[in-house]
Protein backbone atom coordinates (compact mmCIF):
# COMPACT_ATOMS: atom_id res chain seq x y z
CA UNK A 1 0.00 0.00 0.00
CA UNK A 2 1.19 3.70 -0.77
CA UNK A 3 0.82 4.76 2.75
CA UNK A 4 3.20 1.99 3.77
CA UNK A 5 5.56 2.80 1.57
CA UNK A 6 5.15 6.82 2.26
CA UNK A 7 5.72 5.53 6.43
CA UNK A 8 8.87 4.17 5.68
CA UNK A 9 10.11 7.30 3.94
CA UNK A 10 8.94 9.90 6.54
CA UNK A 11 9.80 7.95 9.31
CA UNK A 12 13.76 7.26 7.90
CA UNK A 13 13.59 10.74 6.92
CA UNK A 14 12.81 11.71 10.48
CA UNK A 15 15.86 9.36 12.27
CA UNK A 16 18.48 11.42 9.63
CA UNK A 17 16.62 14.39 10.45
CA UNK A 18 17.93 13.65 14.03
CA UNK A 19 20.83 13.44 12.59
CA UNK A 20 20.76 16.91 11.49
CA UNK A 21 19.76 18.28 14.66
CA UNK A 22 23.27 17.18 16.28
CA UNK A 23 25.49 18.76 13.72
CA UNK A 24 22.76 22.02 12.89
CA UNK A 25 24.96 24.67 15.52
CA UNK A 26 26.92 26.48 13.15
CA UNK A 27 26.03 24.49 9.92
CA UNK A 28 23.48 27.15 8.14
CA UNK A 29 23.13 24.09 5.52
CA UNK A 30 22.10 21.91 7.56
CA UNK A 31 20.09 24.30 9.06
CA UNK A 32 18.31 24.48 5.50
CA UNK A 33 17.55 21.41 4.74
CA UNK A 34 15.99 20.48 8.11
CA UNK A 35 14.03 23.74 8.26
CA UNK A 36 12.73 22.32 4.63
CA UNK A 37 10.96 19.46 6.46
CA UNK A 38 10.22 20.78 9.88
CA UNK A 39 6.57 21.75 9.30
CA UNK A 40 5.28 18.61 7.83
CA UNK A 41 7.55 15.69 8.76
CA UNK A 42 5.38 15.21 12.44
CA UNK A 43 1.84 16.25 10.64
CA UNK A 44 2.00 13.23 7.67
CA UNK A 45 3.43 10.43 10.69
CA UNK A 46 0.51 11.45 12.57
CA UNK A 47 -2.19 11.30 9.66
CA UNK A 48 -0.85 7.81 8.59
CA UNK A 49 -0.96 6.44 12.12
CA UNK A 50 -4.63 7.72 11.65
CA UNK A 51 -4.97 5.35 8.66
CA UNK A 52 -3.81 2.58 10.04
CA UNK A 53 -6.22 3.01 13.07
CA UNK A 54 -8.99 3.17 10.90
CA UNK A 55 -8.04 -0.20 8.98
CA UNK A 56 -7.56 -1.53 12.46
CA UNK A 57 -10.45 -0.21 13.65
CA UNK A 58 -12.25 -2.60 10.82
CA UNK A 59 -11.09 -5.76 12.06
CA UNK A 60 -11.44 -4.96 15.73
CA UNK A 61 -14.01 -3.59 18.28
CA UNK A 62 -13.32 0.06 20.09
CA UNK A 63 -12.43 -1.33 22.74
CA UNK A 64 -10.28 -4.26 21.27
CA UNK A 65 -8.60 -1.68 19.04
CA UNK A 66 -7.85 0.40 22.32
CA UNK A 67 -6.52 -2.66 24.08
CA UNK A 68 -4.59 -3.71 20.98
CA UNK A 69 -2.90 -0.20 20.84
CA UNK A 70 -2.03 -0.24 23.98
CA UNK A 71 -0.23 -3.16 24.89
CA UNK A 72 1.98 -2.72 21.60
CA UNK A 73 3.08 0.96 22.27
CA UNK A 74 2.84 1.04 26.21
CA UNK A 75 5.85 -1.81 26.50
CA UNK A 76 8.01 0.02 24.21
CA UNK A 77 7.69 4.03 25.84
CA UNK A 78 8.05 2.34 29.20
CA UNK A 79 11.53 0.87 27.71
CA UNK A 80 12.52 3.97 26.27
CA UNK A 81 11.89 5.47 29.62
CA UNK A 82 13.63 3.06 31.57
CA UNK A 83 16.16 2.71 29.72
CA UNK A 84 16.90 4.67 26.47
CA UNK A 85 16.59 8.07 27.31
CA UNK A 86 18.35 8.30 30.25
CA UNK A 87 21.08 6.93 28.08
CA UNK A 88 20.85 9.78 25.39
CA UNK A 89 20.49 12.14 28.54
CA UNK A 90 23.84 11.05 29.89
CA UNK A 91 25.45 11.11 26.56
CA UNK A 92 24.14 14.68 24.80
CA UNK A 93 25.49 15.49 28.78
CA UNK A 94 28.69 14.50 28.29
CA UNK A 95 29.09 16.18 24.81
CA UNK A 96 27.31 19.69 25.40
CA UNK A 97 29.18 20.26 28.52
CA UNK A 98 31.56 19.79 31.24
CA UNK A 99 30.03 17.42 33.07
CA UNK A 100 32.70 14.62 34.08
CA UNK A 101 30.56 12.52 36.91
CA UNK A 102 30.15 8.65 35.70
CA UNK A 103 26.43 7.33 34.28
CA UNK A 104 25.66 6.05 37.75
CA UNK A 105 26.19 9.10 39.43
CA UNK A 106 24.01 10.44 36.60
CA UNK A 107 21.48 8.17 36.75
CA UNK A 108 20.70 8.77 40.79
CA UNK A 109 20.61 12.95 39.95
CA UNK A 110 18.12 11.92 36.85
CA UNK A 111 15.42 10.32 39.17
CA UNK A 112 15.89 12.44 42.02
CA UNK A 113 13.87 15.73 41.78
CA UNK A 114 15.95 17.57 44.39
CA UNK A 115 18.99 16.71 42.84
CA UNK A 116 18.30 16.98 39.60
CA UNK A 117 19.55 20.48 39.22
CA UNK A 118 23.20 19.55 40.29
CA UNK A 119 23.52 17.65 36.98
CA UNK A 120 24.13 21.14 35.25
CA UNK A 121 22.70 24.52 35.98
CA UNK A 122 21.71 24.02 31.92
CA UNK A 123 20.66 20.30 31.66
CA UNK A 124 17.55 20.14 34.06
CA UNK A 125 15.04 16.77 33.63
CA UNK A 126 11.90 16.62 34.51
CA UNK A 127 11.04 13.11 35.36
CA UNK A 128 9.82 11.06 33.35
CA UNK A 129 11.11 11.97 30.44
CA UNK A 130 9.93 10.29 27.13
CA UNK A 131 12.81 11.87 24.33
CA UNK A 132 11.85 11.02 20.79
CA UNK A 133 8.74 8.58 21.85
CA UNK A 134 6.69 11.61 22.79
CA UNK A 135 5.08 11.06 18.98
CA UNK A 136 4.41 7.36 20.73
CA UNK A 137 2.84 8.50 24.01
CA UNK A 138 0.69 11.02 22.23
CA UNK A 139 -0.51 8.45 19.24
CA UNK A 140 -1.61 6.28 21.96
CA UNK A 141 -3.45 8.91 24.27
CA UNK A 142 -5.69 9.67 20.41
CA UNK A 143 -6.32 6.13 20.12
CA UNK A 144 -7.89 5.72 23.17
CA UNK A 145 -9.72 8.80 22.81
CA UNK A 146 -11.02 7.90 19.69
CA UNK A 147 -11.92 4.64 20.56
CA UNK A 148 -14.02 5.83 23.44
CA UNK A 149 -16.17 7.46 20.49
CA UNK A 150 -15.99 4.85 18.21
CA UNK A 151 -17.55 2.79 21.07
CA UNK A 152 -20.44 5.57 22.39
CA UNK A 153 -21.33 6.70 19.14
CA UNK A 154 -20.07 4.08 16.24
CA UNK A 155 -21.78 5.54 13.37
CA UNK A 156 -20.18 9.49 13.44
CA UNK A 157 -17.28 8.91 11.43
CA UNK A 158 -18.86 7.75 8.44
CA UNK A 159 -21.36 10.76 8.74
CA UNK A 160 -18.11 12.80 9.02
CA UNK A 161 -16.29 11.45 6.49
CA UNK A 162 -19.51 11.87 4.21
CA UNK A 163 -19.41 15.72 5.09
CA UNK A 164 -15.56 16.15 3.77
CA UNK A 165 -16.16 14.46 1.01
CA UNK A 166 -18.85 16.84 0.15
CA UNK A 167 -16.91 19.90 1.38
CA UNK A 168 -13.05 18.89 0.48
CA UNK A 169 -13.11 18.74 -3.66
CA UNK A 170 -10.62 20.92 -5.75
CA UNK A 171 -9.57 24.16 -4.29
CA UNK A 172 -11.46 23.59 -1.13
CA UNK A 173 -9.06 20.58 -0.16
CA UNK A 174 -5.90 23.12 -0.25
CA UNK A 175 -7.85 25.96 1.10
CA UNK A 176 -10.22 24.58 4.32
CA UNK A 177 -7.17 22.87 6.00
CA UNK A 178 -4.29 25.50 6.07
CA UNK A 179 -6.97 28.15 7.08
CA UNK A 180 -7.68 25.84 10.20
CA UNK A 181 -3.96 25.43 10.81
CA UNK A 182 -3.19 28.66 10.51
CA UNK A 183 -5.47 30.16 13.01
CA UNK A 184 -4.15 27.92 15.23
CA UNK A 185 -0.93 28.59 14.45
CA UNK A 186 -1.58 32.49 14.89
CA UNK A 187 -3.49 31.90 18.08
CA UNK A 188 -2.43 29.20 19.92
CA UNK A 189 1.40 28.88 18.95
CA UNK A 190 2.21 31.78 20.69
CA UNK A 191 0.69 30.88 23.59
CA UNK A 192 2.09 27.51 23.75
CA UNK A 193 4.41 26.77 20.75
CA UNK A 194 5.50 22.97 20.74
CA UNK A 195 6.91 22.12 24.73
CA UNK A 196 6.13 18.16 24.45
CA UNK A 197 4.94 18.71 28.33
CA UNK A 198 1.07 16.41 27.70
CA UNK A 199 -0.90 19.06 29.69
CA UNK A 200 0.16 21.94 28.38
CA UNK A 201 1.35 21.06 24.75
CA UNK A 202 -2.32 22.72 23.63
CA UNK A 203 -1.31 24.07 20.38
CA UNK A 204 0.64 20.65 19.06
CA UNK A 205 -2.81 18.85 20.18
CA UNK A 206 -4.51 20.45 18.00
CA UNK A 207 -2.47 20.27 14.88
CA UNK A 208 -1.34 16.83 15.76
CA UNK A 209 -5.07 14.97 16.85
CA UNK A 210 -6.80 17.11 13.57
CA UNK A 211 -4.03 15.46 11.01
CA UNK A 212 -4.78 11.97 13.61
CA UNK A 213 -8.44 12.57 12.75
CA UNK A 214 -7.96 13.70 9.35
CA UNK A 215 -6.31 10.85 8.24
CA UNK A 216 -8.39 7.95 10.16
CA UNK A 217 -11.74 9.81 8.28
CA UNK A 218 -10.15 9.35 4.76
CA UNK A 219 -8.43 6.22 5.01
CA UNK A 220 -11.46 4.73 3.22
CA UNK A 221 -12.39 7.63 1.18
CA UNK A 222 -11.95 7.21 -2.99
CA UNK A 223 -13.19 10.30 -3.24
CA UNK A 224 -11.06 12.56 -1.42
CA UNK A 225 -8.25 10.29 -2.34
CA UNK A 226 -9.10 11.11 -6.26
CA UNK A 227 -9.02 14.88 -4.67
CA UNK A 228 -5.58 14.44 -3.66
CA UNK A 229 -4.25 13.19 -6.76
CA UNK A 230 -5.46 15.55 -8.75
CA UNK A 231 -4.33 18.41 -6.40
CA UNK A 232 -0.77 17.09 -5.87
CA UNK A 233 0.82 19.26 -8.38
CA UNK A 234 -1.18 22.42 -6.37
CA UNK A 235 -0.12 21.52 -3.26
CA UNK A 236 3.77 20.48 -4.67
CA UNK A 237 3.58 24.40 -5.58
CA UNK A 238 1.65 25.57 -2.87
CA UNK A 239 4.56 23.76 -0.37
CA UNK A 240 7.82 25.40 -2.25
CA UNK A 241 6.21 28.75 -2.03
CA UNK A 242 5.49 28.50 1.21
CA UNK A 243 9.37 27.63 2.33
CA UNK A 244 10.57 30.32 0.14
CA UNK A 245 8.54 32.34 1.76
CA UNK A 246 9.28 31.03 5.14
CA UNK A 247 13.05 30.15 4.95
CA UNK A 248 14.82 33.54 4.24
CA UNK A 249 12.75 34.98 7.68
CA UNK A 250 14.90 32.23 9.55
CA UNK A 251 17.77 32.30 7.61
CA UNK A 252 17.93 36.26 7.90
CA UNK A 253 17.69 35.97 12.09
CA UNK A 254 19.73 32.82 12.14
CA UNK A 255 18.19 32.04 15.32
CA UNK A 256 15.60 29.14 14.40
CA UNK A 257 12.28 29.15 13.52
CA UNK A 258 11.13 29.45 16.49
CA UNK A 259 13.02 32.81 17.77
CA UNK A 260 12.22 34.38 13.84
CA UNK A 261 8.54 33.33 14.25
CA UNK A 262 8.21 34.69 18.53
CA UNK A 263 9.33 37.96 16.52
CA UNK A 264 7.30 38.31 13.73
CA UNK A 265 4.14 36.25 14.22
CA UNK A 266 2.40 36.73 10.67
CA UNK A 267 5.31 34.11 9.25
CA UNK A 268 3.22 31.16 11.10
CA UNK A 269 1.04 31.52 7.69
CA UNK A 270 3.81 30.59 5.32
CA UNK A 271 4.76 27.91 7.83
CA UNK A 272 1.49 26.23 7.13
CA UNK A 273 1.03 27.04 3.33
CA UNK A 274 4.21 24.76 3.49
CA UNK A 275 3.03 21.88 5.63
CA UNK A 276 -0.36 21.75 3.92
CA UNK A 277 0.58 21.88 0.72
CA UNK A 278 3.79 19.33 0.87
CA UNK A 279 1.19 16.75 2.60
CA UNK A 280 -1.28 17.23 0.00
CA UNK A 281 1.78 16.77 -2.25
CA UNK A 282 3.06 13.46 -0.82
CA UNK A 283 -0.42 11.90 -0.15
CA UNK A 284 -1.38 12.54 -3.71
CA UNK A 285 1.77 11.96 -5.58
CA UNK A 286 2.21 8.98 -3.23
CA UNK A 287 -1.10 7.06 -3.97
CA UNK A 288 -0.08 7.68 -7.50
CA UNK A 289 3.32 6.24 -7.71
CA UNK A 290 3.85 4.04 -5.22
CA UNK A 291 1.33 1.61 -5.29
CA UNK A 292 2.84 -0.27 -8.12
CA UNK A 293 5.83 -1.16 -5.96
CA UNK A 294 3.60 -3.27 -3.27
CA UNK A 295 3.63 -6.27 -5.63
CA UNK A 296 6.29 -8.89 -6.36
CA UNK A 297 9.90 -7.55 -5.15
CA UNK A 298 8.51 -4.48 -3.94
CA UNK A 299 6.35 -6.53 -1.82
CA UNK A 300 8.44 -8.33 0.08
CA UNK A 301 11.00 -5.49 0.72
CA UNK A 302 7.81 -3.20 1.90
CA UNK A 303 6.94 -5.79 4.59
CA UNK A 304 10.66 -5.87 5.40
CA UNK A 305 10.89 -2.49 5.57
CA UNK A 306 7.59 -1.69 7.79
CA UNK A 307 7.65 -4.38 10.28
CA UNK A 308 11.19 -2.91 11.24
CA UNK A 309 11.10 1.12 10.80
CA UNK A 310 8.98 1.13 14.31
CA UNK A 311 11.82 -0.43 16.19
CA UNK A 312 14.54 1.91 14.18
CA UNK A 313 12.45 4.88 15.17
CA UNK A 314 12.90 3.49 18.94
CA UNK A 315 16.43 2.60 18.71
CA UNK A 316 17.62 5.13 16.33
CA UNK A 317 18.64 8.04 19.06
CA UNK A 318 20.55 6.10 20.89
CA UNK A 319 22.58 4.63 18.42
CA UNK A 320 23.40 8.07 17.02
CA UNK A 321 24.69 9.38 20.09
CA UNK A 322 26.60 6.53 20.80
CA UNK A 323 28.70 6.40 17.32
CA UNK A 324 28.84 10.32 17.62
CA UNK A 325 30.61 9.83 20.87
CA UNK A 326 32.84 6.77 19.49
CA UNK A 327 33.72 9.18 16.41
CA UNK A 328 34.32 12.24 17.91
CA UNK A 329 38.23 11.42 19.07
CA UNK A 330 38.66 11.16 15.65
CA UNK A 331 38.11 15.09 14.94
CA UNK A 332 36.97 14.30 10.93
CA UNK A 333 35.59 16.79 8.60
CA UNK A 334 31.86 16.88 8.55
CA UNK A 335 30.79 15.37 5.61
CA UNK A 336 32.92 12.16 6.61
CA UNK A 337 31.49 11.91 10.59
CA UNK A 338 28.08 12.55 9.81
CA UNK A 339 28.26 9.77 7.04
CA UNK A 340 29.41 7.13 9.24
CA UNK A 341 27.47 8.07 12.21
CA UNK A 342 24.71 7.72 9.41
CA UNK A 343 25.66 4.11 8.21
CA UNK A 344 26.19 3.19 12.01
CA UNK A 345 22.93 4.29 13.00
CA UNK A 346 21.38 2.48 10.06
CA UNK A 347 23.45 -1.10 11.15
CA UNK A 348 22.02 -0.33 14.56
CA UNK A 349 18.67 -0.36 13.98
CA UNK A 350 19.17 -2.99 11.39
CA UNK A 351 20.82 -5.29 13.98
CA UNK A 352 17.51 -4.52 16.65
CA UNK A 353 15.58 -5.41 14.42
CA UNK A 354 16.34 -8.81 13.91
CA UNK A 355 16.90 -9.51 17.14
CA UNK A 356 13.57 -8.03 18.23
CA UNK A 357 12.25 -10.73 15.58
CA UNK A 358 13.89 -13.59 17.20
CA UNK A 359 13.98 -12.78 21.05
CA UNK A 360 10.52 -12.33 22.42
CA UNK A 361 11.06 -9.67 25.54
CA UNK A 362 12.62 -7.88 23.31
CA UNK A 363 10.16 -7.55 20.53
CA UNK A 364 7.43 -6.55 23.13
CA UNK A 365 10.34 -3.77 24.51
CA UNK A 366 11.07 -2.70 20.42
CA UNK A 367 7.13 -2.63 19.21
CA UNK A 368 7.50 -6.10 17.41
CA UNK A 369 4.54 -7.67 19.28
CA UNK A 370 2.91 -7.51 21.63
CA UNK A 371 2.19 -9.17 25.33
CA UNK A 372 0.95 -12.55 23.84
CA UNK A 373 -0.32 -13.63 27.45
CA UNK A 374 -2.79 -11.05 27.92
CA UNK A 375 -5.74 -12.18 25.04
CA UNK A 376 -8.73 -10.28 24.04
CA UNK A 377 -12.02 -11.93 22.78
CA UNK A 378 -12.98 -9.69 19.44
CA UNK A 379 -16.29 -9.07 19.50
CA UNK A 380 -16.51 -8.81 15.33
CA UNK A 381 -14.02 -11.34 13.60
CA UNK A 382 -11.50 -9.72 10.55
CA UNK A 383 -8.12 -9.81 10.42
CA UNK A 384 -5.76 -6.50 10.24
CA UNK A 385 -5.77 -4.86 6.75
CA UNK A 386 -2.94 -3.21 5.24
CA UNK A 387 -1.53 -0.70 7.80
CA UNK A 388 -1.42 -2.72 10.95
CA UNK A 389 1.65 -1.89 11.84
CA UNK A 390 1.91 -0.49 15.65
CA UNK A 391 2.26 3.59 15.00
Amino acid sequence: MDLDWLRVGVFAGLIFYHEGLLYEPGHPGVSLTLLFTHPWRMSILFLISGAATRFMAEGFSARRLSFERTLRLLPPLGFAILVLVPAQAYLTLIETTAYTGGFVHFLRAYVSAPERAQITRNFNYIVPVYGHLWFVFYLWIYTVVLSLGLHWAPGWFKRTQAGLERVLSGPSLLIWPFAIFTVARLSLYPVFGVNLGFLNDWYNHVTSACVFLFGFLIARSDKIWDELVKMRWAGLVMAVAGFAAYAPFVWHWGQGSDFAETQHPGMGVFYDLERWGAIVALLGFGHKHLARHTQGKGAVALKYLNGGIFTAYIVHEPAMLIMKHWLRPLQLNLAVEMTLVALGTTDACFVAYELARRVNWLGVALGQRRIGWLQFPARRPGALAAGSSPA
